[in-house]
C-alpha cells in the first residue's frame, strides 16, 4: 500500500521540462501557439505529461516571460483538453503569475484540466491558496493529486484555510481530516510547527465543537516530530477531557511522543498484529515504553507475531529482551526469526550476546543468518547505528525488507530426483482428467478503490490509489481444479495457487464431503516421514512468506493443520532426492534440503 502512496504522489508532484531540452525555435508567442497545434500528441490522453516536442515550445513560451504569459493562458480556453493540458504544465514553469488571471485558472480547473492545480502557487496570493484548498478538498483523487500538490506548495500561506476547512466553512465530510492532515504531511518541518500551533488553538477552544476538536486532533497526528512542541497540550487534553482519550493518543502517536510506548502497549495487550508492531517500530526508541508489551509477544504461538515482535525490540532499543533474543537465535522452526533475533541484538548493542552469536555466525546452517550475525558482532563492536536501505518514508520497505534473503535458488542440484508414485500424487500438468473429479468450491477475495472509475477519468493511465477510506472488498465465487493432490486413507488433500488471488488446502473425503484445511497458496502436498505437510508461500510485489504446516487427523478423524516450519523465501518448487530429503526452491531464499525430523541444509548446486 505504502508503495501506490508513495509512486502516486511522485507521479503528480515530479512533473517538470526535462532540463536538456532546448526550447523551441519559434520566434514570437503567436509563432509558438501555432506551432503547438501543429506538433501536439493527439494519441496522448490528457493525464499524460506532454511529449519532447511540446515541451520545446513550453520552454521557449516561458523564456518569453510576461510577453508569453497571456498566450499561455488563453491555451486553458481550448476545448480541445490535449491543448489546454499544454497551458497548464507552461503555467507550472513561469515563474510567477498575476492574480488578473486567477479567474480564468479557476475556470481551467473547473474543467478538469489535467496539471493545472500547481499554477495556483504561481500566483500565491490568499485568494489563491483558498481556491487551492476548496478544490483539493472536492478533488476526486485525492490526496496525492495535482491539487494536494498545489495545497503543499503553498506552505505557511496556505495555513489559515486549513484553519477554516478543519471549522468546516467549506463543508465536512468523512474525508475532510484525513486530507487535511496529508496536505500538511509532506510540508516542510517549520510549517508543520506553525500548523501545530494553530491546530492545537482548535482543540482547546472552549466554543468549538467536539467534531471539529477531535477533527483538529486528527490532523495533528500526521505532523510528525515537528509537532512535538504541543505534547504538553495534548497531554492535558487527554487526561481532562474523556471524550478525547482516542483521538489525544492518535495524535501523540503521530508526532512521536514519548508517551507513544505506552499506548501502543495497552493496545497490545487488546490484540497483537504484525501492523501495530510495525508501527511500533517506526517510532524507534520514542516507542521504549512498548518495550515490555513487545518482549511478551517472543512467547506468543503466533509465529508472525512471534517474528515481528523481535523485529520490532531492535528498532525501539528495548535492552531487557536480550536473553530473549538470544534463545530464538536457535529456533529450529523459524530461520527468519534466527535472522531477525541476530540483527535486532545488533541495534540494541548487546554486549551479553556477542558470544552468542559468534557461535551462530560459525555454525547456522543458513548464510544469511550467518551473516546477519557477523554483521551484529560489528555494530555491537563500533557502536555504530545500522544505516537503512530507504528513504525514511518508506520504513514499511525496511521493516519487511529481512524477508528478501536475496539468494539464488539453484538452477539444478547434485542429488538425484526421486518420483512420487503416479498412483498417489496427481499434478496438473499430467493428471488433469483426474483432477478435475477433485474440484471444489471457493472464494477468490480482492480489493480495490470505491472511486475506481473516478480516478481513471482523473489521470488515465494513472495509479489506482487504494486507501483506508476508498478500499472496498470484492468476493467472486469459483468452482476451483487443485493444481495438485495427495491420496490419503480416507479422501485426498488438494491444494491451489492462485498467486496474489489467494489458494487453500482441502481435504476431499471419499464421499465426496470437502474440508477447508488451510487458506494458503499451496505449492506442493507431501507425505515426510511419518508427516504429511504442505508447502506454502506467496511471492508478490514487496511479499514473500513461506511456511511449511504439518497435516494430521484428529481425534474425531478430521484433518487439520498447523504451522510447522518457516521457510526463508516462499516455496515455489519442490520434490524428493535420492538422500530421502524434501528439496525446496525457494523464491530469494536458494534451495533447502528438508529431511523428515525438521531439519534444514543448503541443497548443493551443479
Amino acid at each position: 500500500m505504502l508503495s501506490v502512496l508513495l509512486l502516486a504522489l511522485l507521479s503528480f508532484s515530479a512533473g517538470a521540462i526535462d532540463k536538456d531540452i532546448e526550447p523551441d525555435s519559434c520566434e514570437t508567442p503567436e509563432k509558438c501557439i501555432a506551432k503547438i497545434f501543429e506538433v501536439f500528441d493527439r494519441d496522448s490522453t490528457p493525464g499524460q505529461y506532454p511529449s519532447m516536442p511540446e515541451q520545446a515550445i513550453i520552454k521557449k513560451l516561458t523564456l518569453f516571460k510576461d510577453d508569453g504569459l497571456p498566450f499561455i493562458i488563453n491555451l486553458l480556453e481550448e476545448d480541445n483538453e490535449l491543448i489546454a493540458r499544454i497551458g497548464a504544465v507552461a503555467l507550472r514553469e513561469v515563474e510567477s503569475i498575476d492574480e488578473k488571471f486567477l479567474p480564468k485558472i479557476i475556470a481551467g480547473l473547473d474543467r478538469d484540466i489535467s496539471w493545472l492545480a500547481p499554477s495556483l502557487a504561481k500566483v500565491g496570493t490568499p485568494n489563491a491558496a483558498e481556491v487551492a484548498v476548496k478544490k483539493y478538498l472536492v478533488s476526486r483523487s485525492a490526496p496525492h493529486n495535482q491539487e494536494g500538490y498545489a495545497v503543499r506548495l503553498f506552505g505557511q500561506s496556505v495555513l489559515p484555510y486549513i484553519i477554516k476547512a478543519i471549522h468546516c466553512e467549506y463543508k465536512c465530510n468523512d474525508d475532510t481530516y484525513y486530507l487535511l492532515g496529508s496536505a500538511l504531511e509532506d510540508m516542510a518541518d517549520n510549517d508543520k510547527t506553525e500548523a501545530a500551533k494553530k491546530l492545537i488553538n482548535v482543540a482547546l477552544a472552549p466554543s468549538v465543537d467536539e467534531e471539529i476538536k477531535i477533527g483538529a486532533l486528527q490532523v495533528i497526528s500526521f505532523l510528525g516530530e515537528a509537532g512535538k512542541l504541543i505534547e504538553p497540550q495534548i497531554l492535558d487534553l487527554r487526561n481532562n477531557e474523556q471524550n478525547f482519550i482516542r483521538a489525544a493518543n492518535e495524535a501523540l502517536i503521530g508526532i512521536k511522543s514519548k508517551h507513544a510506548g505506552e499506548i501502543y502497549a495497552k493496545a497490545l495487550a487488546e490484540g497483537a498484529d504484525i501492523y501495530i508492531l510495525r508501527d511500533i517500530a517506526e517510532l524507534g526508541q520514542n516507542a521504549v515504553g512498548a518495550g515490555a508489551a513487545v518482549t511478551q509477544l517472543l512467547d506468543s504461538d503466533d509465529m508472525d507475531v512471534k517474528l515481528f515482535a523481535a523485529r520490532t525490540i531492535g528498532y525501539i532499543g528495548y535492552k531487557n529482551a536480550e536473553h530473549k533474543l538470544v534463545t530464538l537465535l536457535n529456533d529450529k522452526t523459524d530461520v527468519q526469526i534466527n535472522f531477525v533475533a541476530a540483527e535486532s541484538l545488533g541495534r540494541i548493542k548487546s554486549k551479553d550476546a556477542l558470544s552468542s552469536l559468534k557461535v551462530v555466525a560459525e555454525n547456522h546452517w543458513y548464510p544469511a543468518v550467518r551473516s546477519a550475525a557477523l554483521k551484529a558482532i560489528e555494530h555491537i563492536g563500533n557502536g555504530q547505528a545500522y544505516e537503512s536501505e530507504f528513504h525514511r518514508k518508506n520504513f514499511a520497505f525496511e521493516y519487511f525488507h529481512f524477508q528478501h534473503m536475496d539468494i539464488k535458488a539453484c538452477d539444478e542440484v547434485t542429488l538425484e530426483t526421486v518420483a512420487e508414485p503416479a498412483s498417489q500424487k496427481l499434478y496438473s500438468q499430467n493428471a488433469s482428467e483426474q483432477l478435475e473429479k477433485l474440484t471444489y468450491k471457493s472464494v477468490i477475495l480482492s480489493y480495490g478503490a470505491s472511486d475506481e472509475e473516478q480516478q481513471k477519468a482523473d489521470n488515465p493511465g494513472g495509479i489506482i490509489e487504494v486507501n483506508s477510506h476508498n478500499i472496498i472488498e470484492h468476493r467472486q465465487e469459483i468452482v476451483q481444479v487443485p493444481r495438485v493432490a495427495l491420496k490419503v486413507a480416507n479422501g485426498w488433500l488438494v491444494g491451489s495457487d492462485r498467486g496474489e488471488w489467494g489458494g487453500e488446502l482441502v481435504h476431499i473425503a471419499d464421499d465426496g464431503e470437502q474440508t477447508n484445511l488451510l487458506d494458503e497458496n499451496i505449492e506442493d502436498i507431501y507425505k515426510l516421514g511419518e508427516r504429511y505437510i504442505a508447502t506454502t508461500g506467496l511471492a508478490h510485489l514487496t511479499m514473500n512468506d513461506g511456511l511449511i504446516y504439518e497435516l494430521h487427523v484428529d481425534g474425531r478423524g478430521n484433518w487439520k493443520s498447523k504451522p510447522w516450519l518457516r521457510l526463508p523465501g516462499s516455496a515455489y518448487s519442490s520434490w524428493f532426492v535420492e538422500t530421502g530429503e524434501l528439496l525446496i526452491n525457494t523464491s530469494g531464499g536458494g534451495s533447502l534440503l528438508l529431511s523428515e525430523t525438521g531439519s534444514f541444509r543448503m541443497a548443493t548446486c551443479k
